[in-house]
This record gives structure tokens, C-alpha cells and sequence, in this order.
């Protein structure tokens, strides 16, 4: 039927016809709109890293505080004295 075994079009061609049914501009549009989502994404990461990194430490703190504090029981130290040295114009000093 064919005389030469090429002569129906050859993988290249149909490659050809392929690229010309690809709608290159909404492909182009939906990368922009992907990459301006990453651009957006990623200093939010950067600063929610810290957060989720410390969170640990974090509930600890919050436990802590929730514990009841033995205040009561402590007694301020006979040999701990506080003076304050006071002069004009300058700032005040505990020792």
C-alpha cells in the first residue's frame, strides 16, 4: 500500500502537530500564578520555622506557669541587703 515505510509521517511529525494543539500562553500563565504562590509561601515559611522549632520549650514555659507557684514556702535570705545609691540626674542603682 505504501511504497516507502515513512511515507505515512513519522513519530517527528505527529510531535510537530502536538506541539501546535498545546495552548502555550495559559501554560505560561499557569506557571506565573504557580511560582507567585511559591514566592508568597516562602518568607512565610521562614518565619513560622522559629515558631514550630521552639514549641516545645514553649509548652514548658506554659506549664510552668499554670503550676501552682510555692511562693509561700520561700523565705528572702538574712545576707541579701539592697542599698540604693541615688544622685541627680542620673539613673538609680540597686546593689
Amino acid at each position: 500500500m505504501f511504497p516507502y515505510p515513512y511515507a505515512r509521517g513519522g513519530l517527528f511529525s505527529k510531535g510537530l502537530g502536538l506541539t501546535k494543539a498545546i495552548n502555550w500562553g495559559g501554560l505560561l500563565e499557569g506557571t506565573q500564578k504557580t511560582l507567585g504562590v511559591i514566592n508568597q509561601a516562602i518568607p512565610i515559611v521562614y518565619q513560622v520555622k522559629p515558631i514550630i522549632q521552639n514549641a516545645k520549650t514553649m509548652f514548658r514555659i506554659a506549664d510552668e506557669i499554670r503550676t501552682p507557684s510555692n511562693s509561700d514556702t520561700l523565705q528572702p535570705s538574712e545576707n541579701t541587703t539592697s542599698t540604693m545609691i541615688h544622685s541627680e540626674n542620673r539613673p538609680i542603682f540597686y546593689m
